[in-house]
């Protein structure tokens, strides 16, 4: 029987890639039913032109959190009528939004207190670690359908306006068809993941002249003025810094027409893998079992002898000379290597 299904995506960008197998795949589970998704505005376009997806219903900025975001949530909902609502935050207020707003069935993991809010609550793997978060969110799908459906990788749709708009920026920026290039995402949002500025200017200029490739900066407005600085240090015409200049469909467009990516374990390398380009990921305070990009052509800097290793934590807890060692202990001649592996397989 056809349903109307909501879908409440996650917050963050890595992890609204990382349950796209699991929207992509839900009509699959009930066919002839139509499915729409429930995302924070900034991540909105991330699902823009999809097949798979009916309708795009967006969360304010300001109202993703907290008390008022129930509400907010509530209001949105109301105004429809789903049948079935699968929610893959694990918040409270996530399952209260969708209780207040009506939604018959409600389908989601055990967490936050929030078990009596769901209809159909169903217990997270254990360890949490067991599974691949990509594969959690899926499962969260198999589960409440009761159908065993085949899991397929993440998969971004890129359109042609899509190429065509990010084939004019480069434009502007003297960047042609014709011209290779790498891209990087030198920055993460938790300090401990980060490999630190000075590393990837040096790597940025090994790329250059190692690989004959151009180098193009992308991340969120933030971001930029470290950018312009790496640019700058870089001494070159060859690296073109587009962080925050670019939306998300013009940056996975870009992406997607790279030669390959180097970042860390974040929201743009779910990105490129995404868009099926080769990808550099330096993995340390991240688990690469539960939230690495997923793709079989990628290569993975992880110091796995460190005792510390995948500690999860936005902030190194380390002194002295331990402090952010799986990152500082990530030389630039071993990054330029697994680039240069790289390559070897997929050229």
């Amino acid at each position: 029987m056809p349903r109307t299904i909501i879908i409440r995506t996650p917050n963050h960008l890595g992890d609204c890639i990382m349950a796209l197998p699991m929207i992509n795949e839900t009509r699959e589970a009930y066919p002839g039913s139509t499915v729409t998704v429930l995302v924070p505005e900034h991540l909105a376009e991330l699902f823009e032109s999809n097949p798979a997806i009916d309708q795009v219903l967006k969360i304010p900025t300001e109202h993703v959190h907290g008390l008022i975001a129930v509400m907010k949530i509530k209001d949105i909902i109301a105004r429809h009528s789903f049948d079935i609502g699968y929610i893959l935050p694990p918040s409270f207020g996530s399952a209260a939004g969708f209780k207040l707003g009506g939604v018959k069935e409600r389908i989601g993991y055990i967490a936050d207190g929030r078990r009596l809010l769901l209809s159909r609550p169903l217990p997270l793997s254990t360890p949490l670690s067991s599974s691949h978060r990509s594969e959690t969110y899926f499962n969260l799908l198999r589960r409440g359908a009761g159908i065993d459906i085949e899991y397929v990788r993440p998969k971004l749709f890129i359109n042609e306006d899509d190429i065509e708009g990010v084939t004019a920026t480069l434009a502007r920026f003297d960047v042609s068809e014709s011209d290779a290039y790498a891209v990087v995402a030198f920055q993460a949002v938790a300090a401990s993941r980060r490999w630190g500025q000075q590393k990837y200017i040096r790597a940025i200029k090994q790329i250059i002249t190692r690989f004959n490739l151009k180098v193009i900066l992308i991340g969120i407005k933030e971001e930029a003025v470290c950018g312009d600085e790496i640019a700058a240090a870089a001494g070159t015409r060859e690296v073109i810094n587009l962080a925050g200049k670019t939306g998300l469909r013009e940056t996975a467009a870009l992406v997607s027409r790279a030669d390959f990516f180097l970042g860390n374990d974040s929201g743009p390398a779910h990105l490129a893998a995404a868009v099926g380009v080769p990808l550099v990921v330096l993995s340390g305070a991240d688990d690469p079992a539960e939230t690495s990009p997923i793709s079989r052509r990628k290569r993975l800097v992880f110091l796995e002898h460190l005792d510390c290793i995948s500690c999860v934590k936005n902030v190194c807890p380390l002194k002295g000379d331990r402090h952010m060692q799986c990152m500082n202990e990530i030389s630039v001649d071993r990054v330029l290597d697994e680039i240069a592996e790289l390559l070897k397989e997929v050229r």
